[in-house]
């Protein structure tokens, strides 16, 4: 199965076409120069049953990963994506934000679902947990991430990173204290045809 995610501006101009090509093998890195209680992925979800291996331009992805994080289940998740641009890693007016993450985890309007949720094979055992209850597995579908990315505002070639920054709330609104920091690098290459953008970003 292959995933072709196309982002972009409706528009009828033309538009640049970049392929996303990832850095590491593993996908996930851990953000620089944290404080202790900055957890990296690892400190979300145990990924040992989960494997990433490039074929061509396409990074595959198999198994299943668990919980981790030491939050309660009726913890509001906070979440912040922000996107770095190359030259020192200068961040960029794009970002993300969403301060009650889980009513819209599964939601199939956002792009997260495409990408990587709609692979979920255990959905309805599991969406009521969200990330909050450690223990939980999560079981996907073998899939294939092949991802183009459309856009006329700007050349966008080059080494890019996102930088997803999770946080946990009680019910008086007091923040856990361990925040969960990860990125993901990639390297974004022109591909030579320019085709009429179509959807939405």
């Amino acid at each position: 199965m292959q995933l072709t995610v196309v982002v972009g501006i409706v528009s009828f101009t033309k538009a640049h076409r970049y392929l996303t090509e990832f850095e590491d093998d593993e996908l996930f890195s851990d953000c620089p120069n944290q404080p202790e209680n900055v957890l990296n992925v690892h400190g979300l979800a145990n990924l040992t049953e989960l494997t990433f291996s490039r074929q061509q331009d396409n990074l595959h992805v198999s198994g299943n990963f668990t919980l981790l994080w030491n939050i309660e289940k009726t913890d509001r998740v906070q979440l912040d994506l922000f996107k770095y641009d190359r030259r020192e890693w200068v961040p960029t007016l794009y970002s993300i934000k969403s301060t009650n993450f889980c009513p819209i985890m599964f939601d199939k309007n956002q792009y997260w679902y495409t990408l990587w949720v709609k692979y979920i094979t255990n959905i309805d055992e599991i969406k009521n947990n969200c990330l909050n209850v450690p223990g939980t597995k999560y079981i996907l579908d073998d899939f294939d991430m092949y991802i183009v990315i459309e856009n006329k505002m700007q050349n966008m070639e080059g080494e890019q990173k996102l930088r997803i920054e999770l946080k946990a709330f009680d019910q008086s609104n007091r923040m856990r204290p361990t925040i969960i920091c990860y990125e993901v690098k990639m390297n974004l290459v022109k591909l030579a045809r320019e085709v009429k953008a179509k959807l939405p970003l």
